[in-house]
């Protein structure tokens, strides 16, 4: 059992260092040096070569292992931190195997019982863990091979015959037949009034006008 976890106060420094490890070269050695060329100068920033060697990411002389590797790799990273801090922390998972959701309370009080440190002690390990795991995915990673069978769905492009649905309308089917008729009369000149009367009422009794 271990008498003690790696941990760093200054726990807001963890994502930003881990980011520089994915975007900087690899360095040959992972020292205290690297982190100050990386702009990381405060003395509190230097606990992070102890965190490192304890997740396995260097060795004790500060040589990047395997796995440091796919701490580089912006797709796999969650989840490789998520595996180094189940080995890192490995009596705690033991207790329970969701530790990394457990309640604080429960955490510490493994933390207390393994390490037997004191509270302020327990209280640093705790916050280097918490924070940690957050950064990290512990569900299951997608194989690839289920990646590559999955297709992006293509929506079908809009084209004027699937998207209108109007038909052509028959003019036929819209209007009444309607018929006029021009009719034409030619008055005889006369000054004789029954001969138009005579026309006129001819035409009322014959045509209906």
């Amino acid at each position: 059992m271990p008498d003690s976890y790696a941990y760093i106060i200054s726990n807001n420094k963890i994502d930003p260092i881990l980011s520089r490890v994915r975007s900087a070269a690899k360095p040959e050695r992972f020292t205290r040096e690297t982190l100050a060329t990386w702009g990381f100068t405060a003395s509190n920033d230097r606990a992070m070569v102890g965190v490192m060697k304890g997740l396995g990411f260097i060795t004790e002389a500060g040589a990047p292992t395997e796995v440091y590797d796919r701490l580089r790799d912006p797709n796999d990273w969650k989840y490789v931190l998520a595996e180094r801090v189940r080995t890192a922390y490995s009596d705690l998972f033991a207790i329970d195997s969701n530790m990394n959701s457990a309640p604080e309370t429960e955490i510490k009080g493994a933390m207390l019982r393994i390490t037997g440190k004191d509270e302020e002690s327990v209280n640093r390990y705790y916050a280097t863990f918490k924070t940690l795991v957050g950064l990290a995915r512990f569900d299951a990673k997608p194989s690839r091979a289920a990646a590559a069978t999955v297709e992006p769905k293509v929506e079908p492009t809009p084209t004027a015959s699937a998207t209108t649905d109007v038909q052509p309308v028959d003019p036929s089917r819209t209007r009444s037949t309607e018929f006029h008729y021009n009719i034409q009369i030619h008055l005889p000149v006369t000054t004789d009034i029954t001969v138009y009367n005579a026309i006129f009422r001819s035409l009322k009794e014959n045509l209906g006008v």
